[in-house]
């Protein structure tokens, strides 16, 4: 039934708490931070919340990046170049390409059978360096990433250009899987093809969203790729 496997990246296989827990020691040891934890707790509080407010188109990408640290500063009392911060901490988030347990030997497995595709809301520079970086690249027939497609999921016009982007696409073919109730399985059904959410975290559908299927681990999306495919 499923041709065209169309996933997200960040918490679906790439971990990326892990590697922005990484990335931000590293930076804020770079500039001599005092108080590590307590900025990082703050990076990631005002983080999260830009990037709900770009997904609803509340504010632009470029105020995201060039902001959020200076929010992240602000909040302790010190001055900062948002734009040279956000410059800077490219170089450390793109080395980090940490999988989630257990992705590498479920693409190994499953690119046999399928054509697989990435579909990412994260930046161009940043994404690229982190799947080069880590061990999965090689499984993908294309990436597709909202920075340079020019619109972010869940957007009509983002599963637009993959659909024209991808050789003899077939929505009846097609399966969008990821971990963001809105961004990836609102986005794809409201496209008209089918989704798996991987709800490994145990989340709640309060948008009542109703993906066609639910699973919390790559063994559970197997049972579902062999017995509908």
């Amino acid at each position: 039934m499923y041709k065209f496997l169309i996933f997200d990246l960040d918490d679906t296989l790439l971990d990326f708490k892990s590697a922005e827990k990484n990335a931000i020691r590293d930076f804020f040891t770079y500039l001599k931070v005092s108080d590590i934890q307590k900025y990082y707790k703050a990076y990631v509080r005002i983080n999260t919340d830009m990037w709900r407010q770009l997904e609803r188109e509340e504010i632009t990408r470029e105020y995201l990046v060039n902001t959020r640290f200076q929010k992240t500063f602000k909040e302790f009392g010190k001055i900062v170049d948002g734009k040279e911060y956000a410059k800077e901490y490219r170089k450390f988030i793109g080395k980090y390409g940490i999988i989630l347990d257990g992705a590498d030997k479920f693409l190994e497995k499953i690119s046999k059978d399928f054509e697989i595709y990435i579909a990412t809301n994260g930046l161009f520079e940043i994404q690229k360096n982190r799947l080069k970086n880590s061990s999965i690249s090689k499984y993908f027939k294309d990436v597709f990433i909202s920075e340079k497609i020019g619109y972010l999921k869940p957007k009509r016009e983002f599963f637009e250009y993959i659909e024209k982007n991808i050789d003899g696409f077939e929505k009846k073919k097609a399966l969008m899987i990821g971990d963001n109730i809105l961004a990836d399985i609102y986005g794809a059904k409201n496209f008209g093809i089918d989704t798996v959410w991987f709800n490994y975290k145990n989340s709640i559908d309060y948008d009542n969203v109703k993906p066609t299927f639910e699973v919390k681990s790559y063994k559970e999306l197997l049972d579902i790729l062999y017995k509908k495919s």
